[in-house]
Formats: structure tokens, C-alpha cells, sequence
């Protein structure tokens, strides 16, 4: 059957303006687009494309930047789809004994603690929240007062800076990007790892892509499965964010992530206490380019994200421990930023490398393969993991092989 126009529309669309909802400041509310994605979805289930990628290796070849973004299907594309949830904030799905049974096991440890109001359909938050939130900030909100550092027993602290000095932590947030060929052949080219956080539904609608991330040697972490703010959301929310993340990650490429960075950074201990229960670290940053709102989807004209840039690259000196960097895949325009301004950021920085790097996390998931490298062999070049499969296998519905942070050694959980 040949598949509606308005398919085609929306995964052009997809390929200039990026998978989905901008980085934006606190409590700031735009609109997503869930209904952009819940019609990509359900006009998925009526036809069939012609199968031009079949793997990994053959969507990689594609140049063209609309050739890329053309919706494709996998012989497991509507098991998968039938095993996650449908639209927009994701919540169990019936008949999951899995996911059950583990939100069982974590529900009675998360903290008694307020879902904050949101606004716009939770893209925001809504002012009267943050207004009226104790100055001691006892829930350690960081949308609120920028805390890092738990209050809560239990929960570690957040990641926010690379232990290394001279060291710019290599994150883009909103991946994968239908259209990302040329920016990660630039990776390639250039011998960088980046840590890439996926959203959820971005996996599913783009298994593909997700896929060469590994492939190329990058971490993959969680941001969520529909890019929300989370402290609004309930805690069975929370959790069917982060655990359908992990798992369609687990999926398509066939590991567990033990880390995740909360969407606008905005979390708080009982969030975090949900992350902690699923195995996963809260990562955040210490520096914001801003690249999100650069024109034409955004607002600021391209001289000022340059100047945010050139604000991080003079810290280089400043002190003793590294930066991480938050940067986005989220479209073409973002992505071209970071390549333009790379070659200023290795003058500065002779250590740009991801965070398993920098962190030493060799083993950054929970299986025992691949292996990172430690950060003295990537920065001396040698930064390719061990144990990259040659080829992938596509599973529906995984088990996952959770441990609580609290209990985990290596990888995130030691730093």
C-alpha cells in the first residue's frame, strides 16, 4: 500500500527540525510534537516501504539527508512497536509482567515527595511550583535551585563534571537523529566518542541509526522515553520512562545503560530515587551551549551560540577539573555548530572525549561486553571499545539485567 503523504511530511520535517522537543531553560513550556510522532506511528501499522536499509551497515551508506529519514521497516518493526507504549508520556503497558513486577520491587523505596505542576502537557513547569518550594530545598530539585548533591539517603550524587582537567566531556542529548550520517562519519573522521543520550521512542521509530551509534564506539545513555520533564510526572511515569528506554536501547542494540540525564536536567530525589532503583546514573553538565535554540528552529542567531561556545572553551584554564558539555543531535543545524566549532574546542581542550572515558567507566553497561577504553588510552588515540558486535540482532521485549547503582561496581556507579 502506498504510505499517506503525510508520513513522508512529518519524517522531513523529522530530518531539519531533529526526533523531538528542544533542550530548553527552567521551567520554560513549548509544545512537543506527540502528534507528530503518535501519526508517524500509527499510519506505521497500514503499509509496508519498500525495504531500502536493511542493516545498520546499509543505512550508514545513505548520503542524502531525506533518503536517510525515509520511514523503513524491519521484519521485527511491529512486534516492537506493539511492546512499547503507544503515545506521547509513557506508562506501563498491559500485561508487562516485567515491568510489573520490577516497579513492584522499587516503588517502596522512593521518597514521599510532591509530582510538581506542569504545564503544557508537562513541556514546562508550571511558575507557581517553584515559587512555592521551601528555600532549604529539601528534595535537592534541580530545576529549582540547581542542587546536584541528594538529600535523600541512598541516591548518589549527580555527574556534572569530568575528574580530568583540560577535559571537554563529549554529550549530545535527543539522538538519534534520522539524518545523522555526516555528523557521525565527522566523529569518525576526527577519532571522537561521544556519549549519546536516546530517546526512547527516537530508538523505535529509528533502530537503524541507534544502531551506528554503537557501532561506532559511543556510550548510549537514557533521556527518557518521550523528553518530558519528570518531576511532574507520576512516579509509575517516571519509571515507564526510564525503564522503556533502557529496554528498547537493550532491543535494538543490545545493551543496558547504567546512566541517564533527566530532560531539561530537571529532576529531583524522587526521580532520582527511581533512576537509582533501575541501575541508572543521573548525569548532568556543567556547561550548556545552548545549541538547541540556534536559528532557524530556534531563536538565537548562530554568532550567539558561537559566543556560548567560546565562553566554555576560554574555561579550559580556569580549574582543575574538566567540563561536561551539554550539545544535541536534535537536528542538522546543531550538529553542523558542533563541527564548525571543533576545531577552536581541540585547540583549547586536548582531551574531548566521551564520558566512559573520562570517568574510567570500562564497563559501562550491565553486560560484560564491549569494553570501554580508560581515559589515558583514549586520549593517547587508542579510544575504540573491545567487543563491538560486527552485526545486530533485533530482540523484542528483553529481559533486562537490573541492579540497583547502590549495588552495581565499576562503570558510573564509582565516581
Amino acid at each position: 500500500m502506498k504510505p499517506p503523504a503525510a508520513l513522508f511530511v512529518a519524517a522531513a520535517v523529522l530530518a531539519t527540525v531533529g526526533p523531538c522537543s528542544a533542550h530548553v531553560g527552567r521551567a520554560l513550556a513549548i509544545p512537543d510534537n506527540d502528534q507528530m510522532l503518535t501519526l508517524m506511528r500509527r499510519q506505521a501499522s497500514h503499509f509496508r516501504m519498500i525495504k531500502r536499509a536493511r542493516t545498520e551497515q546499509s543505512q550508514r551508506q545513505i548520503a542524502d539527508a531525506a533518503e536517510q529519514c525515509k520511514w523503513y521497516e524491519l521484519p521485527d518493526s511491529e512486534r516492537l512497536r506493539n511492546a512499547y507504549p503507544t503515545d506521547g508520556i509513557a506508562s506501563i503497558v498491559d500485561g508487562d509482567e516485567q515491568a510489573n513486577k520490577l516497579w513492584q520491587e522499587i516503588s517502596g523505596s522512593v521518597p514521599s515527595i510532591p509530582v510538581r505542576q506542569g504545564s503544557a502537557d508537562h513541556m514546562g513547569i508550571d511558575p507557581s511550583a517553584s515559587q512555592s518550594y521551601e528555600q532549604s530545598d529539601p528534595d535537592c530539585w534541580w530545576s529549582a535551585t540547581g542542587c546536584t548533591q541528594p538529600k535523600h539517603q541512598g541516591i548518589p550524587t549527580d555527574l556534572k563534571t569530568c575528574p580530568e582537567p583540560r577535559t571537554w566531556g563529549l554529550t549530545f542529548d535527543d539522538g538519534p537523529n534520522c539524518a545523522h550520517n555526516s555528523f557521525y562519519d565527522y566523529l569518525q573522521q576526527n577519532n571522537l566518542h561521544a556519549t549519546m543520550f536516546f530517546i526512547g521512542v527516537n530508538v523505535l521509530n529509528y533502530p537503524l541509526q541507534a544502531q551506528r551509534a554503537l557501532a561506532d564506539g559511543h556510550d548510549i545513555c537514557v533521556h527518557t522515553w518521550s523528553h518530558h520533564y519528570m518531576t511532574t510526572l507520576s512516579n509509575e511515569q517516571v519509571f515507564a520512562e526510564l525503564f522503556y528506554t533502557m529496554r528498547i536501547i537493550k532491543d535494538v542494540i543490545g545493551v543496558t545503560p547504567r546512566c541517564w540525564r533527566p530532560p531539561f536536567g530537571d529532576t529531583d530525589d524522587r526521580v532520582r530515587a527511581i533512576a537509582e532503583g533501575l541501575g541508572l546514573r543521573t548525569i548532568l553538565w556543567s556547561d550548556d551551549t545552548d545549541d538547541w535554540n540556534i536559528l532557524p528552529t530556534g531563536a538565537k542567531p548562530t554568532a550567539s551560540i558561537d559566543a556560548n561556545y567560546e565562553r566554555i572553551i576560554n574555561k579550559h584554564s580556569a580549574d582543575s577539573t574538566g567540563r561536561i558539555v551539554l550539545t544535541h543531535e536534535i537536528n542538522s543545524h546543531t550538529m553542523h555548530e558542533f563541527m564548525r566549532m571543533f576545531p577552536q574546542i581541540k585547540r583549547a581542550f586536548p582531551n574531548v572525549v566521551s564520558l566512559s572515558a573520562c570517568m574510567n567507566a570500562t564497563q559501562p553497561y550491565a553486560e560484560s561486553s564491549p569494553t570501554y577504553k580508560s581515559f589515558s588510552d583514549a586520549i593517547s588515540g587508542n579510544g575504540s571499545p573491545d567487543g563491538i558486535p560486527q552485526n545486530f540482532t533485533i530482540n523484542v521485549a528483553s529481559t533486562l539485567d537490573i541492579t540497583p547503582l547502590s549495588q552495581q561496581q565499576g562503570g558510573f556507579s564509582s565516581n
